[in-house]
């Protein structure tokens, strides 16, 4: 959440990063679940809902592809439905 780029974009709507990068799998129609127990935090994950990035944006976040995935898929490799 510190790469230039997503910073910039944050500032220019006056979101935090994190808030931007959640908008930006909304806007994929990727369902996002986002965690936290600090109250600040739970009210800033549901106040994504009052802008919207612009195409430019969403074309600039994509572009940002970093070659990692979180989960791997290879936890999933026995399940029925492999690969969704």
């Amino acid at each position: 959440m510190e790469d230039p780029s997503v910073v910039a974009i944050a500032k220019k709507y006056g979101k935090s990063a994190a808030q931007v990068l959640l908008r930006y799998h909304l806007d994929r129609g990727v369902s996002v679940i986002p965690k936290s127990v600090t109250p600040s935090r739970i009210q800033a994950n549901f106040d994504i809902m009052d802008f919207s990035l612009s195409k430019e944006d969403l074309t600039s976040l994509g572009q940002l592809d970093r070659k990692l995935r979180l989960v791997g898929a290879k936890l999933y490799v026995k399940h029925k439905y492999y690969p969704f």
